[in-house]
C-alpha cells in the first residue's frame, strides 16, 4: 500500500539557501531560470547516451550531476538520473524527485502498473494534465513519491525508486550490492523487511 504522499513545497525566490537544505530543492532554485533538473526513474535498456540524445545534453552534462554514478556505461532500472534539461514537450510537470519520460504507447494506466501505482494518484501528482487519456512520447511526469525520503547520497551512491513487488534483497541482488550496504545507507528504514511503493532509497555502488 502507498502511504500518504509526499509532497514538495517550492521554495520562495527570496529565501536564503542552508547548506543544509535539500540538494534537490537547491539546485531547482538555482536552475530555474536556466535549465531544469529532472530527475527521471530508468527503464530497462535506458542509457546516459538515451538521455542525453533525447534532452540535448550531453552524458558529461549528466555525470556533472550525478556524482553517484561510477561507470557511465552502467545504469540500472528504477534509478533516478538527474538531466539537467527541460522536457521535451509540455505541459511541465515542475519539480518532482521522481519522474517518468514517456514512451510511445505509454498510458497513464501503463505506467501505474509499472511501478505499482493508480492512475487516481499520477492523476493527483501531474495537475498539469488536463486530460488524464492523451500524453504524448517525450512529456515527462511527475510519479508518487512515499516518504520518509533518505539522506543525500554521497559520491558512488545512486538513489532508487522502489516499484511493485521491490524489496531490500531483491535491489541488493539486482544491484550486486550487500543488503546490510543498503540498510547502512538508509537510516529512515525502521523495517528493512518492509519498504514501499514509490519509496526512494540509497544505494551505495563503492
Amino acid at each position: 500500500m502507498v502511504s500518504k504522499k509526499y509532497v514538495d513545497e517550492e521554495m520562495n525566490e527570496n529565501e536564503e539557501i542552508l547548506p543544509e537544505q535539500d540538494i534537490y530543492e537547491h539546485d531547482y532554485k538555482k536552475e530555474k531560470h536556466k535549465r531544469k533538473l529532472l530527475n527521471i526513474v530508468v527503464r530497462s535498456g535506458d542509457t546516459l547516451f538515451f538521455f542525453a540524445q533525447t534532452f540535448g545534453v550531453s552524458v558529461e552534462e549528466i555525470l556533472q550531476v550525478n556524482p553517484g554514478i561510477i561507470d557511465p556505461d552502467v545504469i540500472f532500472p528504477g534509478q533516478i538520473v538527474r538531466i539537467p534539461a527541460r522536457p521535451l514537450i509540455g505541459p511541465d510537470p515542475e519539480f518532482a524527485r521522481a519522474q517518468y519520460l514517456v514512451r510511445p504507447s505509454d498510458s497513464l494506466f501503463l505506467i501505474a502498473q509499472m511501478f505499482g501505482l493508480t492512475v487516481d494518484l499520477l492523476i493527483q501528482e501531474n495537475p498539469q494534465i488536463v486530460d488524464p487519456n492523451l500524453i504524448h512520447p517525450g512529456q515527462v511526469i511527475n510519479l508518487t513519491v512515499t516518504p520518509p525520503l533518505p539522506p543525500k547520497p554521497p559520491k558512488g551512491t545512486i538513489q532508487l525508486y522502489v516499484s511493485v513487488g521491490e524489496t531490500l534483497t531483491s535491489i541488493a541482488q539486482r544491484i550486486g550490492v550487500s543488503v546490510q550496504a543498503i540498510i547502512a545507507a538508509n537510516p529512515q528504514i525502521e523495517d528493512p523487511n518492509l519498504i514501499f511503493v514509490g519509496q526512494i532509497i540509497n544505494v551505495p555502488l563503492s
